[in-house]
């Protein structure tokens, strides 16, 4: 995996972002659309740095479900007779997917001369993945240790299958809250469009009083509604992704769709 973080682009939009939420603010406050001029200017601050980091997820994952089977070839090649830089030059020919990068790469710098020790921790250090870390270090001590580098290889595969497996268990098991709380959120629209609807639009030509004796103006409900629509969204976005992944920071991409829909519903279904 190429490691070249974009960070003139993550810059520049964030700088045009804030630019924009900054003009929006000043010039366009007053506006129906200010909210969705903020969100907008939001979305362009952080997109950019959000997608870099659900694309690296992305291919953290592949790699972590392509190392089990990688670390198979080794034992088999290790009970062939080969010694494990052997091992690894030799499986640079095979198709790992994602991984198949990273094992040229390690027998690039095996040719080298590079120690069997710097390439397998540089590795570790470049896939960013605590599953790999742990189990490179445990081979990369039973490698100077002298021990059955067979059967370790071949338990760490296993261990490493059987803890993808439970996570997919896992992750299956947890897409039904996943859809309740998708679910329970276009309730929650349902409910504000009843709210307003049926109680603040048919009482519009009255005056609710204050503690002041004022009234309360009906623009105040929309804000509070749509401020309403925005939080649940954000914060039902995080539990879901705490759900479903068990990160809440994949929750983000569940925040950014339920933010969506609700700015749409508050627009075209709620004339907020």
């Amino acid at each position: 995996m190429k490691k070249k973080t974009n960070y003139p682009i993550f810059i520049t939009s964030a700088i045009l972002g804030l630019i924009i939420g900054i003009a929006g603010f000043i010039y366009y406050r007053t506006s129906p659309f200010f909210t969705g001029f903020l969100l907008g200017a939001f979305f362009l601050a952080f997109g950019p740095y959000l997608f870099y980091k659900f694309r690296e997820q992305g291919w953290i994952s592949e790699l972590e479900d392509q190392f089990p089977d990688f670390l198979r070839s080794l034992a088999e090649a290790q009970r062939a007779g080969m010694t494990l830089p052997q091992a690894i030059y030799m499986s640079r020919s095979d198709d790992y997917g994602r991984l198949s990068p990273e094992i040229e790469k390690m027998a690039a710098q095996i040719s080298w001369g590079i120690s069997f020790t710097d390439i397998l921790t540089q590795f570790a250090e470049r896939s960013k993945s605590s599953r790999v870390q742990s189990t490179v270090s445990l081979i990369i001590v039973a490698h100077h240790a002298g021990g059955d580098i067979v059967k370790i290889l071949e338990a760490a595969s296993d261990s490493a299958r059987e803890r993808q497996s439970l996570a997919k268990e896992q992750a299956s098991q947890m897409q039904q809250y996943l859809g309740i709380i998708y679910m329970s959120y276009f309730i929650f629209i349902g409910v504000i469009y009843l709210i307003k609807t049926q109680f603040i639009d048919v009482f519009q030509d009255i005056t609710l009083p204050t503690m002041e004796g004022e009234g309360i103006p009906l623009e105040t409900y929309d804000s509070l509604f749509l401020a309403m629509l925005l939080i649940q969204a954000a914060l039902g976005g995080l539990v879901a992704g705490k759900f479903s992944a068990g990160s809440v920071f994949a929750g983000i991409k569940h925040s950014v769709i339920l933010i969506i829909i609700g700015y749409v519903a508050a627009i075209f279904i709620l004339g907020l």
